[in-house]
């Protein structure tokens, strides 16, 4: 048997190491930190919800136009027409997935300001860089 650290056979000699604290004065004490960890873990459930709904939507609206574009391709006549079909298919594709990361990446920078807020970080969203104003031509 390994010996740990404060074992003891003897129950109330074992008590004897930790004085009795009760929850209050626990809560008291650290009455910041529980409520900012209970805020933090609502904004992180929020997210994560507010998540797993967009991301489902998004698949439902990937399947059906997925499932029109299969119909659309079974009509085509002629090998001009599926070349046409699946170019513009998949600039649809690539456009819809970029536009869900971006819808995606909101929800996580809400959810990191919402809990850097509570623990006193400033989380501010970083908006995009003024552009450069073009050199004067000489």
């Amino acid at each position: 048997m390994i010996a740990m650290p404060f074992q003891t056979a003897d129950r109330s000699q074992a008590t004897k190491l930790m004085p009795p604290v009760s929850f209050d004065t626990l809560l008291g004490v650290n009455r910041a930190a529980f409520e900012s960890w209970m805020v933090m873990n609502r904004a992180l459930a929020s997210a994560a919800g507010r998540m797993v709904h967009e991301y489902g939507a998004f698949v439902a609206r990937r399947l059906a136009d997925d499932v029109d574009c299969q119909k659309q391709l079974v009509a085509c006549r002629t090998p001009g027409d599926v070349v046409d079909l699946t170019g513009r298919s998949a600039q649809t594709a690539v456009r819809d997935y970029m536009d869900e990361a971006t819808r995606l990446s909101v929800i996580a920078a809400e959810m990191v300001q919402a809990i850097a807020r509570p623990v006193g970080v400033a989380a501010p969203v970083a908006a995009d860089p003024e552009p450069e104003a073009p050199a004067p031509a000489a």
